[in-house]
């Protein structure tokens, strides 16, 4: 316990506060359905288990504030942004689409940073078999179907 001199202690508020863990928090009973979702959501999302989010929520709306409120407690910059967007739409977050669209997301985000380590995989094994640098801007515009100007960009930044 902290010891606090008596000059400061009109100072320093001694409250009694309940800290809950999410990830600990499945046998807790909330009085209020917004604090339950916001928990059960964000457990859900913290042990990856979508399938139950899916079951759970797949026909049911949420507020957008509950869903800001997800995103923040779970990191997640995404389903800020998904519930920001659907304030202006009703102000009602599906939970499985929200979820939906972040996995789409990142499956893209992937399949991008994929294709970049290809690039510059490719540039690198030209460079070190002394292909030229035409060649090598033709090989990439083929193997990955750029355009020349990208091609010649990545070539820019990565030979």
């Amino acid at each position: 316990m902290l010891e606090v001199p008596d000059k400061l202690k009109l100072l320093v508020s001694d409250y009694k506060m309940n800290l809950l863990q999410i990830r600990d928090s499945g046998s807790l009973s909330f009085h209020d359905s917004d604090v339950d979702t916001v928990f059960d959501v964000s457990r859900s999302i913290y042990e990856r288990n979508y399938d139950k989010i899916n079951t759970v929520y797949r026909n049911r709306f949420i507020s957008s504030e509950l869903g800001v409120v997800i995103g923040a407690i779970t990191e997640s910059q995404e389903l800020i942004d998904h519930a920001l967007a659907s304030e202006g739409k009703g102000g009602q977050v599906n939970m499985c689409s929200a979820l939906e669209e972040l996995k789409q997301e990142g499956m893209q985000e992937g399949i991008q940073q994929g294709m970049q380590q290809g690039i510059v995989a490719n540039i690198r094994t030209c460079k070190n078999f002394k292909i030229s640098k035409e060649a090598a801007v033709k090989n990439i515009m083929k193997e990955f179907a750029l355009s020349e100007e990208e091609a010649n960009e990545y070539m820019k930044k990565y030979w």
